[in-house]
């Protein structure tokens, strides 16, 4: 029997199951707008009045460690990939020297892609910063 097969079958016997059982979780006849309104309103008042848990400096330190590491890692492995493409392309063959030429798209678009998700994450990090509540 194939996998969608199997797939369809598993999912009828669990339909069958759950409307055998017919659970009932939330029953929407006994709670009112106002309930709503009044749980929504406890709600915020308890969100309101706790302290913020988080140690933002500490966010912040953790964040810019991770960042600089990465960054430092990205920069480290491009430095060494260019230079390994480089070498092949200097000290190969005319065939060798082919071959390297079209390993270079996809070491340009790898640096691109690194170098802009660092970019990408330092200007969010950054608005995150000066929007901060």
């Amino acid at each position: 029997m194939k996998i969608k097969g199997k797939i369809t079958i598993i999912l009828i016997i669990s339909m069958l199951i759950l409307s055998l059982f017919n659970l009932n979780i939330a029953k929407a006849d006994d709670v009112t707008v106002e309930d709503i309104k009044g749980g929504v309103s406890n709600f915020m008042q308890a969100g309101q009045s706790q302290n913020n848990p988080l140690n933002q400096e500490g966010l912040q330190n953790v964040s810019d460690v991770v960042y600089n590491v990465l960054l430092a890692v990205g920069i480290i492995a491009a430095v060494i990939v260019g230079l390994i493409i480089g070498i092949k392309y200097m000290m190969g063959s005319v065939a060798q020297k082919a071959e390297t030429k079209e390993l270079l798209a996809p070491y340009i678009v790898g640096c691109v892609i690194i170098f802009g998700a660092f970019a990408i994450w330092k200007i969010v990090v950054n608005l995150l910063n000066q929007t901060q509540v």
